[in-house]
């Protein structure tokens, strides 16, 4: 992968080292100075990621088996939109694999967003077991430049237009651009293997790598920890490199409607695990194999995750206690329903499986948790028959309870 101009693009980054305040909860993304030299250069050299280099690197992708790349549509300028779709064709994919989307470079001084897209495009078609595995059970679909116009023109977050993309998804006229990646969702979500993951590459001035969490007041308390779960997958693969879930919170109480998590929540709720990802915009962003691993690595768990979390909204009647209950059925083949109470107020619970020799199995619950009566579905259908314990735990609560598992 050639990356021509990206030692101007992390001199320009060094503008963010001269101010270290926390800009996540005015402006998570963009460049803080579009009148500086800095900017200027950056920006003329297209971010240090083109178009042309793009063009070259798809035809370098297209010499692999596993890659297919088509035309979806164009951009103001009549730039062509292109989206890869990875794969194993020799694995039956007609109605079971489940589908994974990809887009990086709406705003297009946000590089980084582009260089981790393509570690993972690189890691997806590399002579590996895991990217066997990988095009084995997914269809990747990745549109590496969504806004080519903004790219070549320079432009900090908008597109030939001077819109943002990334916002405009509620316009009574959308951006052509919005268009195309909107006919591509509906398009997957038609199909009998729609999508179950949409990944919204970005990256942040406030040069951490975190996801933009959606909290239950503006989605559902299902969807809040079906997010927690989401993001501690891909945590585990790269410890200390992403930011808890709780390091930028949105949608506290209500639903947006312009972005295209927004389209995602209100047309499909919790059908798509759909969540922006911010890497590091400054001169210090580096290990970008890194994140693309943890990234697949995670997606992979979270969607292997048989476990299935049912939350119910609390009730006027909210608990005086913590309180975990016997499971049901006990015993039980092959899954079975755990219900805790949470008091009071919204807290922090951990709810996970051991075997006798104390080793965990599953983790069911890892977040914080809205006040009220929850239930969580148990599958150990991969699992041998016997007893196994299942602890609710929080800062000064923790309960153990057993249950049987027969074959």
């Amino acid at each position: 992968m050639r990356r021509a101009g990206s030692i101007v693009v992390l001199l320009a980054a060094m503008l963010h080292l001269a101010s270290s305040q926390d800009l996540r909860h005015i402006d998570p993304c963009g460049f803080p100075d579009t009148t500086s030299a800095e900017f200027l250069i950056a920006a003329s050299g297209n971010w240090g990621y083109g178009y042309d280099t793009l063009l070259y690197d798809i035809g370098e992708w297209k010499k692999s088996p596993f890659v297919s790349v088509d035309s979806v549509g164009a951009s103001v300028q009549n730039r062509t939109l292109f989206v890869l779709t990875i794969q194993d064709t020799t694995v039956d994919s007609s109605h079971s694999r489940k589908r994974v989307w990809i887009h990086a470079r709406t705003h297009p001084n946000e590089v980084q967003g582009t260089w981790v897209t393509n570690e993972m495009i690189n890691m997806l078609l590399a002579d590996t077991p895991i990217a066997d595995t990988l095009r084995r059970r997914y269809i990747f679909e990745i549109m590496p430049m969504y806004n080519p116009d903004g790219v070549e023109l320079g432009k900090s977050r908008q597109n030939a237009n001077n819109i943002d993309l990334e916002s405009n998804w509620n316009a009574v006229s959308p951006q052509p651009e919005v268009l195309v990646l909107r006919a591509q969702f509906e398009r997957m979500m038609a199909l009998p293997n729609p999508m179950t993951v949409m990944l919204n590459m970005h990256s942040s001035i406030s040069c951490k790598r975190y996801f933009v969490y959606h909290a239950a007041g503006g989605t559902s308390p299902l969807f809040s920890l079906l997010e927690q779960r989401y993001i501690n997958y891909i945590r585990a693969h790269f410890p200390g490199g992403i930011e808890p879930y709780t390091y930028f919170v949105s949608w506290t109480t209500t639903t947006a409607t312009q972005y295209p998590e927004s389209w995602c929540w209100i047309n499909h709720k919790e059908k798509i695990m759909a969540m922006t990802y911010e890497d590091m915009n400054c001169a210090s962003a580096s290990k970008f194999d890194s994140t693309a691993n943890a990234l697949l690595r995670g997606i992979d768990n979270y969607l292997q995750d048989t476990t299935t979390i049912t939350s119910v909204l609390a009730r006027r009647d909210i608990p005086e206690a913590f309180l975990l209950e016997q499971n049901y059925p006990n015993p039980f083949n092959p899954s079975t329903t755990i219900t805790f109470s949470v008091p009071g107020r919204d807290r922090v619970v951990s709810l996970r499986v051991y075997d006798m020799l104390g080793r965990e199995i599953a983790v069911l619950v890892n977040g914080t948790v809205p006040s009220g009566t929850h239930t969580v579905r148990f599958d150990a259908s991969h699992l041998n028959s016997g007893v196994y314990f299942y602890r609710l735990k929080t800062n000064n609560y923790s309960v153990i309870k057993k249950m049987q598992y027969i074959r």
